[in-house]
């Protein structure tokens, strides 16, 4: 089985538990529609599947009252649509993995079991003995694979498998066994090639005959145990062996006695589990089965497809996939801001992903264009070229223009590639002839159609959640056949064109929280009634709340029936998209233009930056984190970063500088660690980080790192005046870690020092000048000294005027006031302003002496005699331009 199935399962059995016995009424659906249903549409009831919560989220359209009828064309004669029924509902099908038609018109069918058993249906009908019952190993994706009929069957009847089986050493191995088909039952049975190294996963399983004659098997890489370029390993490769057995000596690396696997013919292919020739050609076409992504090969004699060192994204030299696809969900890129141009009705798009080539997408694959502010560009395409890794073009009619903007979004296939089958036969119209249908476990099931040198011209969708499907091959009566693994083989053939749908929208955009209703009726009257089911395409937060199913007939074929979409109020920012798909349990035209109807919400929410601090407060040598999320998980992934825009270098991001969120962990937060640097100062640092992203408001981590071991260092001035009789106070200030201790080391009798609050007092008993001398400690050395002398002068009684004073008052301080310059004096003048300092008056007001004041307010108050300034007439002056300065002043700081 492949690999990615495992994913959701360890063991085939455990896929097995939810299969329940259906009736076996036939059932039709649409080539482009539905899960699977437990009854006939009548109570339809969908039963839930897991496995497929892609087709559990979107839908359509637009209030009744302001949409105008779309009337959707059929499509043009000679397009066809099919239609599908159980051939084979059976008990006795479960774990089935493989099934091909006898190329003897006996119409038998043969099918093979996991558990190790082939069985024939004749004409539908389970034959009562097994044609071979063998002892295989079942564990995960073991057993009893595929099997293939010899080309010369009619004459030889030969009839080759592919089994895991206990092998040497208790080790499984895996084995091509040819059995004799003798009146259907298997006889003579050989091993053609033998001890093939197994594992449980990964084991291959693909067989075809080419036209050559010669049989082709696919090993797969045994869950890593094999490499690509190993060739002395089958694993990773395709193997190509003679009927009998023997090894074809023109195999691209035979090397005879030499250290090669001479069977080897391709290699570098993870797990290719089913293959087919292409009918006509000798292209061998390889389903192999991924882990990020699921591909499809047209592999040559020596090709390598890479694995394990590359999927997807060969470089030069290495065989490309032709089909690939995500097998986690959907791609999506968005577009330059011209990056959408379009010429004579080719359009070249140009994504923003420099890291991520587009045409990793592939030629064929269908896309949704979306949010082109030129809504011409818009809908649905199927890629037709690429130009340059980052660029691709599509078909689509219009003038030529210039846009950008929006995105792609690729439809969800799948997750796990199975079997495959070319159309062939007269039963499918021309245009199906060549077409290589392929399937994925999931159920769902394409057609590839193919231009004339065998490249893909587009892949769509063709069969929806009818699985979960392991193969597919075309029968002998020109119907396509499709085997579940749950016991169920489903026949296809095309239906005759000729009808189509009615709705009145084609594109909606609902809001958060809200619905729209549209209309639905048919073209013309059916022959026969018809239920149209209303499917969501891709998972997002739509649901089709009324008029899911809808059933049309010959007589209520034209009036209109309704469908009502809601969208649900979800936590994100993101603009949900989204398409509904009409199908009918009757069958309904292929390429039915009214088919997708195009769905988006509006959104009211805003994307955000959450942080889990905006500071950290650590010590110097320490480190210490944050954490970052988005508020709503993106719709694709969003990258922001962590750097420091200002503050010290000593606090560096050592992790999480860079942080992408994608949309499964968008709201999961992730860390951002910060880490600090011990130095020798004794200063704090300080740093602030600014975390951003594109489209988001950025937002800011203050750190700071405290000093741990800085010395101690005496931040505070001396007071070096004192005052005969008068308290001297000093308040002593330090810094350092830890914390300094002060101690008084010289100083007068009398003097204290407080140890806690650094407050240094004294009384002085007489005039004196003193040494002082106060130490700071903590360890750390050196510790600080503050050494200062203390002058002590006896009080100065106040000036008895019989000298002026230059001021306007008398002069308290020691000496007088020198006149008409500056006041000379080394306290405040006593007059009408205060002096700040011993020279020029530094004050607001002006001056009374004849030099410039240094204040605000120009000096200039001397009077006519001089400017010498006598008391009684200079003050009324002074006082004024005062209270005018003050005026002018007050409004300016009012206004700042």
């Amino acid at each position: 089985m492949p690999p990615t199935w495992p994913r959701r399962s360890n063991d085939w059995r455990s896929a097995s538990r939810s299969w329940k016995p259906r009736t076996a009424a036939s059932r039709r659906s649409s080539g482009a529609a539905i899960q699977r249903q437990e009854t006939k549409p009548k109570g339809v009831r969908v039963r839930g599947m897991r496995l497929l919560l892609p087709w559990l989220a979107l839908t359509l359209l637009t209030a009744l009252s302001s949409q105008a009828q779309t009337r959707v064309p059929p499509p043009a004669q000679g397009s066809y649509g099919v239609e599908m029924e159980d051939y084979i509902l059976s008990n006795a099908l479960r774990e089935s993995t493989g099934l091909a038609w006898a190329p003897d018109g006996s119409n038998r069918l043969f099918v093979t079991l996991k558990d190790g058993k082939a069985l024939i249906f004749q004409n539908g009908v389970l034959q009562p003995v097994p044609f071979i019952t063998e002892d295989v190993v079942t564990e995960n994706e073991q057993g009893l694979v595929s099997l293939v009929f010899d080309p010369d069957f009619t004459n030889n009847h030969y009839v080759y498998f592919f089994a895991t089986q206990e092998g040497p050493a208790i080790r499984p191995v895996t084995r091509i066994l040819r059995y004799t088909d003798v009146e259907g039952v298997g006889m003579d049975r050989t091993v053609i090639v033998d001890n093939i190294p197994a594992n449980s996963y990964h084991n291959g399983g693909g067989l075809a005959f080419g036209p050559d004659g010669l049989l082709y098997f696919g090993v797969g890489d045994r869950g890593g145990e094999g490499t690509d370029d190993d060739l002395t390993l089958m694993a990773s490769k395709i193997n190509r062996v003679h009927k009998d057995g023997t090894v074809p000596t023109d195999n691209p690396f035979y090397d005879g006695p030499g250290p090669n696997n001479d069977l080897i013919w391709a290699r570098g292919f993870r797990n290719p589990f089913r293959m087919r020739f292409q009918p006509g050609t000798s292209h061998l076409w390889v389903n192999v089965a991924g882990d990020r992504a699921e591909q499809i090969f047209r592999v040559g004699p020596g090709d390598h497809a890479g694995w394990s060192l590359y999927e997807n994204n060969q470089p030069e030299g290495y065989l490309k996939p032709q089909v690939t696809y995500n097998p986690a969900g959907w791609d999506e890129y968005a577009f330059t801001e011209t990056g959408a141009v379009r010429k004579d009705g080719v359009v070249t798009f140009t994504v923003e992903d420099a890291w991520r080539p587009v045409s990793s997408l592939r030629q064929g694959t269908r896309l949704h264009l979306i949010d082109v502010r030129d809504p011409s560009f818009n809908g649905l395409a199927f890629i037709s070229g690429f130009p340059s890794p980052h660029t691709f073009t599509v078909a689509q009619p219009g003038p030529d223009a210039v846009s950008g903007g929006g995105s792609l979004r690729t439809d969800w296939m799948g997750y796990a590639l199975v079997g495959g089958a070319f159309c062939e036969g007269p039963l499918f119209p021309p245009e199906y002839q060549g077409n290589y249908f392929f399937a994925d476990f999931s159920g769902n099931s394409y057609r590839a159609v193919l231009r004339p040198d065998s490249s893909v011209d587009r892949v769509e969708l063709f069969l929806i959640g009818m699985g979960p499907f392991t193969d597919m091959t075309m029968g002998p009566d020109g119907a396509l056949y499709a085997l579940s693994f749950w016991g169920q083989i489903i026949r296809v053939t095309p239906l005759p064109p000729g009808l189509g749908l009615i709705v009145s929208s084609q594109d909606l955009v609902i809001p958060e929280g809200g619905t729209k209703t549209i209309m639905v009726s048919l073209s013309a009257p059916p022959t026969k009634p018809m239920t149209v089911i209303a499917e969501l395409r891709e998972e997002g937060d739509f649901q089709v709340s009324e008029g899911r199913v809808l059933g049309f007939n010959a007589t209520n074929w034209s009036v209109p029936q309704f469908v009502t979409i809601s969208a649900a109020q979800d936590a994100d920012a993101d603009v949900d998209h989204g398409t509904v798909y009409f199908t009918t349990y009757e069958g309904f035209p292929e390429g039915l233009p009214g088919a997708d109807i195009r769905v988006r919400t509006s959104e009211d929410e805003i994307q955000a930056l959450q942080l889990s601090a905006t500071s950290l407060d650590l010590e110097e040598g320490t480190g210490g984190s944050f954490t970052v999320a988005l508020a709503y998980a993106p719709t694709a992934p969003v990258t922001l970063t962590v750097a420091r825009t200002s503050g010290s270098e000593d606090v560096t991001v050592t992790e999480g500088a860079t942080l992408t969120f994608t949309p499964e962990d968008g709201t999961a937060p992730k860390t951002v660690t910060v880490a600090t640097t011990r130095d020798s100062d004794s200063d704090d640092d300080i740093a602030v980080f600014t975390v951003s992203a594109p489209g988001m408001e950025a937002r800011a981590v203050t750190v700071t790192a405290r000093d741990v071991a800085g010395v101690p260092v005496i931040t505070s001035v001396p007071v070096t005046e004192a005052t005969v009789g008068e308290p001297y106070a000093y308040s002593v200030t330090a810094a350092g870690r830890p914390t300094p201790v002060l101690t008084l080391e010289q100083a007068p009798e009398g003097m204290t020092l407080n140890a806690e609050s650094g407050l240094l007092s004294w009384t002085p008993p007489a005039e004196t000048t003193v040494s002082v001398s106060v130490r700071a400690s903590n360890g750390q050395t050196p510790d600080a000294v503050q050494t200062f002398q203390l002058r002590v002068q006896s009080p100065v009684a106040a000036d008895a005027g019989t000298e002026p004073d230059g001021g306007g008052a008398i002069d308290a301080g020691p000496e007088t006031d020198a006149g008409p310059d500056a006041d000379a004096g080394t306290v405040a003048d006593a007059g009408t302003e205060v002096d700040a300092g011993t020279v020029a008056d530094a004050g607001t007001g002006l001056d009374a002496g004849t030099t410039h004041d240094a204040g605000t307010v120009p000096d200039g108050m001397e009077d006519e005699s001089g400017g010498c300034g006598c008391g009684a007439t200079a003050i009324p002056g002074v006082l004024g331009w005062w209270l005018l300065a003050g005026l002018v002043w007050k409004p300016r700081r009012a206004r700042h």
